[in-house]
């Protein structure tokens, strides 16, 4: 009886905690896509200085690797691609939820 009670208690701890560690990673996931987000887009800022491109001028995304700082990544967390449009959209993430919208109280 004992065992069935510890069993219990064991099977309704992790039924909380699963839900919210799953949570945090995400929540971490996000967190670190939309930091690349951001030094992806600096990094176009930078190509376009360096260029003296307008504002409206096409960019790729291998045209700016070489400006992303040192240590950024260029895949998210989550398994989303960076996608680069131009100067005059933000990069993006092609992960749902995943992007410089969700940037929260930094």
């Amino acid at each position: 009886m004992d065992g069935l009670l510890i069993l219990a208690i064991l099977v309704v701890g992790a039924a909380v905690l699963i839900p919210y560690t799953v949570s945090e990673k995400q929540d971490l996931s996000i967190q670190k896509c939309v930091k690349n987000l951001r030094e992806i887009d600096k990094a176009m800022r930078l190509w376009q200085l360096d260029n003296a491109k307008s504002m409206d001028a096409p960019v790729t995304f291998a045209e700016i690797v070489e400006y992303l700082a040192e240590g950024v990544s260029t895949n998210c967390p989550s398994g989303g691609l960076y996608v680069v449009t131009g100067l005059t959209n933000p990069p993006m993430c092609t992960f749902p939820g995943h992007a410089l919208s969700n940037e929260g109280g930094d």
